[in-house]
């Protein structure tokens, strides 16, 4: 009888590289789905929750034991996203565990290690809750923070996931997951009138009632006033046109007259979309449209090639309509969420409730909620960074990758290693859907793909409304520091031009691609360079904070006035970074308002979106910053962008830095005179004849296109081979140089691919880590890596029984 025992294989959160087998008790058969989420017990004394991916009656050659609980009745993984999650596994050379934990939010992927604390900023009660449920409450409150095990001791029950799932939706419980969330969700007070009132009797009764109250009585005509215009009243709104006090809406509330009410509300306040409802299309868009409709007939992706400001997102709102007109589902992603706020209020304006937004800074409980309502279909539209590509969709229709070039759709750390490109094509693939490229600078490779037909291709030259492209000028570093014209980092015709933008009243963008104020500080009698302690690197010197700062562990070091070395005072500080840009501006033009856009500038409460909001609002003159002021932003008062250093993008180590830096400076060119007037764009280099600047200046990407090309396949890159990099590290020097030795000779063996390494990378030690490279390149014409992934497990696998190399960690990086 032991063939109709019922066994579930399931996925754990963990770097596993197989699925593993459990018994489900009899009571249990008819319940348990495909995609659904149990309970089990991994090791002696450990539990996770796992993802059902099989169901059959083969039993193991072990005694399996039996899963502890289902977690809730419904599936919450489609067998799509199973497929998917197979695919990533199996292309990006990592395990179904690892993409598991990449794809779930934290919620969703609850063990026994994980931490719970009591929510500190609920508001409810908790008069719904089960005598047990309230006694894990009473233990939250009572201890700063509790583990499952702990829970389950209290309660004297294995099986405590239901009770803290109900805390946790509740948003009772948060779990340690969430802890280190900084983003918190602007909430606003909201003032409304009690039901009772919105009979025309009473409401005139009230305000005889009230009349001596005459404070009270003005606020009550303040918001009959109000209620007129609009349908949601703002506390702060409300005692603004009443001129009342606080005290006096507090009386009133107490009185059951108002209800206040939070809501949550966007950072950003409302953009200008003026005639977006009608969307209107140019002629050059309406051909556009057309033309990628023509080419969704015999292709599955089109790559729209649009010059900057020339109107991408309104063909892109038409298409999503036709797909809602089928009840499609439609994907759009984004390569960062918190700095794209403008596209997101421009779709919510067309499209509404439909649309639902996903990303990491949200809390947990947002994100389930999110992937539920995902899962029941009850968003048309998802808004994403890459890892919207974990949702459960039921019939997408159309995945559109806006800015398909930018690096922060490639996943670098932990595994899943993906580039969210190239996996939505994949995805997009497995529903019969179709994807939209868009970018006003693509890709090599997907440039490469249209030319061989794999894409389609459809090009927009012209800006929206007639705005002109911005004129592009150069200054030579070189020869104003021969003249001594320079003004600190500024040649004479940036500081011309930004004191002409500030004259005209207008905004400028100063953008430089490295944070911090110097490169590093040294000592200028003996020449020492402080670096940090765990890392192969000098130490960024961040003037703001009086520190010392690594970029890679972030180990810091207050700032001494001696050289810790030989003792002297003659220290100095070398390189600029952001915080310096920012600094000498300030000194040039005093009475200008500076902002700064980059990562130490946001990762405090306000964010990014403060900084956005005020330039937006034309709170701030000159907006300083890294590559986040290249991404989705649309300012209608810039008239000026500045590129500090061309030369530091252009000589960036790795074979994409041309294209990269083409990228960058194209980009941040297209955010000069974005609307109704012709901006202006100076680019500082110290080689002005660079073939890169050149075709900036002309806005040329055919020739940069063709010149990378030829290089690459002169060269064997991309497009013209894959590539595995393969990262090994471990804390003893010794280790690492064997493993590496020994995982590139047997590669080499193999003979089914080029093997260039090992070889000390720029960084060589991170975090105390020792870090040695392997690059490995598909063979001669051919682009198929699969023979050599399936060798290069064998080979790791094999590695794992060396007693000297089995503690080496490896890292493998498909299409870097």
């Amino acid at each position: 009888m032991s063939s109709l025992v019922t066994y579930v294989d399931v996925i754990l959160p963990l770097p596993l590289p197989q699925a593993f087998t459990y018994a489900v008790p009899v009571d249990w058969v008819d319940f348990v789905k495909i995609g659904q989420r149990v309970i089990v017990q991994f090791g002696k004394n450990k539990f996770y929750s796992a993802i059902v991916r099989s169901i059959h009656h083969n039993k193991p050659a072990f005694e399996a034991k039996l899963i502890e609980t289902i977690a809730e009745e419904e599936a919450i993984v489609t067998e799509t996203q199973l497929k998917f999650w197979k695919w990533m596994a199996d292309y990006y050379f990592c395990t179904e565990g690892e993409v598991m934990k990449a794809a779930l939010p934290s919620g969703l992927k609850l063990s026994s290690e994980t931490k719970i604390r009591y929510n500190e900023n609920y508001e409810g009660d908790f008069d719904s809750l089960t005598e047990e449920e309230f006694l894990i409450v009473q233990a939250l409150r009572a201890q700063n923070e509790i583990a499952i095990p702990q829970v389950q001791d209290l309660l004297k029950k294995r099986n405590v996931y239901p009770l803290l799932k109900t805390l946790f939706n509740l948003g009772i419980a948060i779990s340690s997951e969430e802890i280190i969330e900084k983003f918190r969700a602007k909430t606003e007070t909201y003032v409304k009138l009690n039901d009772t009132y919105h009979d025309e009797e009473k409401l005139k009764q009230l305000f005889d009632e009230l009349g001596r109250a005459p404070k009270q009585v003005e606020l009550l005509l303040a918001f009959v006033q109000l209620e007129k215009k609009t349908k949601f009243i703002k506390k702060s709104q409300l005692l603004s046109l009443s001129k009342a006090d606080a005290s006096v809406l507090k009386r009133l509330i107490d009185k059951k007259v108002f209800v206040d009410f939070k809501m949550e509300v966007s950072r950003l306040g409302s953009f200008q979309t003026d005639g977006l409802e009608s969307s209107d299309l140019s002629p050059e868009q309406k051909t556009a449209l057309a033309e990628i409709n023509t080419h969704f007939e015999t292709k599955n992706v089109v790559l729209l090639h649009g010059v900057t400001s020339s109107g991408k997102t309104n063909v892109y709102i038409e298409k999503i309509k036709e797909l809602l007109a089928q009840d499609k589902q439609v994907l759009y992603l984004l390569p960062e969420i918190a700095l794209t706020a403008q596209i997101i209020n421009r779709l919510r304006k067309v499209f509404g409730g439909l649309v639902g937004i996903y990303h990491s800074k949200f809390n947990q409980n947002e994100r389930v909620e999110i992937w539920n309502k995902i899962l029941h279909n009850e968003y048309k539209i998802v808004i994403g960074a890459r890892s919207g590509l974990f949702l459960p969709f039921h019939d997408l229709g159309l995945v559109i990758v806006d800015e398909e070039h930018d690096s922060s759709l490639k996943q670098m750390d932990p595994a899943p290693r993906y580039n969210g490109r190239d996996a939505s094509i994949m995805l997009a693939s497995m529903f019969n859907a179709k994807v939209i490229l868009g970018t006003a600078t693509p890709g090599i490779e997907t440039f490469y793909n249209t030319e061989k037909d794999k894409y389609g291709l459809v090009t927009m030259t012209t800006r929206y409304g007639g705005m002109e492209m911005p004129e592009i000028e150069i200054a030579d570093i070189r020869q104003e520091r021969k003249r001594k014209n320079m003004h600190g980092s500024f040649t004479e015709l940036m500081t011309r031009s930004v004191q002409q933008a500030l004259q005209n009243g207008e905004q400028v963008i100063l953008f430089l691609n490295r944070r911090g104020f110097a490169n590093y500080r040294v000592c200028k009698t003996c020449n020492y360079v402080y670096k940090c302690k765990n890392c192969d690197v000098s130490l960024t010197y961040h003037k703001f904070q009086n520190k010392l700062i690594c970029h890679y562990c972030g180990y810091y070091e207050n700032v001494t006035d001696k050289c810790r070395s030989c003792g002297a005072i003659d220290l100095d500080i070398v390189g600029m970074g952001t915080e310096k840009i920012e600094d000498e501006i300030a000194e040039l033009f005093p009475t200008a308002k500076i902002s700064r856009l980059d990562y130490d500038a946001t990762k405090t409460k306000h964010g990014h979106a403060t900084v956005i909001h005020q330039f937006e609002n034309r709170e701030v003159d000159i907006l300083v910053g890294t590559q986040m002021v290249t991404k989705g932003l649309d300012f209608d008062n810039v008239s000026l962008v500045g590129i500090i250093s061309a030369d530091q993008l252009i000589n960036h180590p790795g074979f994409r830095s041309h294209e990269r830096a083409f990228q960058l400076m194209m980009q941040v060119s297209g955010r000069a005179g974005r609307k109704n007037k012709k901006g202006k764009v100076i680019i500082q280099a110290s080689d002005p004849s660079s073939p890169v600047i050149e075709n900036v200046i002309r806005g040329d990407f055919k020739t940069m296109y063709e010149t990378e090309l030829g290089e690459r396949r002169q060269f064997d890159y991309p497009p013209f081979a894959r590539m595995m990099e393969i990262t090994l590290q471990h804390k003893k020097v010794q280790a690492v140089e064997e493993a590496a030795l020994y995982l590139a000779n047997e590669s080499r063996k193999t003979k089914l691919g080029l093997v260039l390494g090992p070889a000390i990378p720029f960084v060589s030690k991170v975090n105390n880590y020792y870090l040695r490279e392997i690059l490995i390149k598909s063979p001669k014409n051919t682009r198929d890596l699969g023979p050599m992934k399936l060798a290069l497990r064998q080979i790791l696998d094999k590695m794992k029984t060396i007693p000297e190399l089995k503690s080496v960690e490896v890292f493998v990086d498909v299409d870097p």
